[in-house]
């Protein structure tokens, strides 16, 4: 599994960037998000995971954001009315794509 660690603010301009890393990253193997450095993100970087939690499981890959390293992110999540039963593997840990 390839560890990703995300910081900072998280944009819509981060979107894109974020989106190629991830797909690049999910290409080669499981990937397991750590964004408990994020400080702050927005709906596009929710709607950019989501994509690559479809992406991940249409390649037979994990995209996994266990809830301890979600940070802001699970906040963000919960804004959106998006929880555990929306994003199972993007917000608990070890849970298949």
């Amino acid at each position: 599994m390839t560890p990703l660690i995300l910081t900072g603010d998280l944009r819509l301009q981060d979107a894109v960037p974020l989106m190629r890393q991830l797909e690049e990253a999910i290409a080669a193997d499981d990937v397991s998000l750590d964004a408990s450095a994020v400080t702050d993100a927005d709906a596009a970087v929710v709607q950019v995971l989501l994509a690559a939690r479809e992406t991940a499981r249409l390649l037979g890959r994990r995209l996994l954001l266990p809830r301890a390293a979600a940070g802001p992110l699970a906040a963000r999540f919960a804004a959106l009315a998006l929880d555990s039963d929306d994003a199972p593997d993007l917000l608990d840990a070890a849970v298949a794509a």
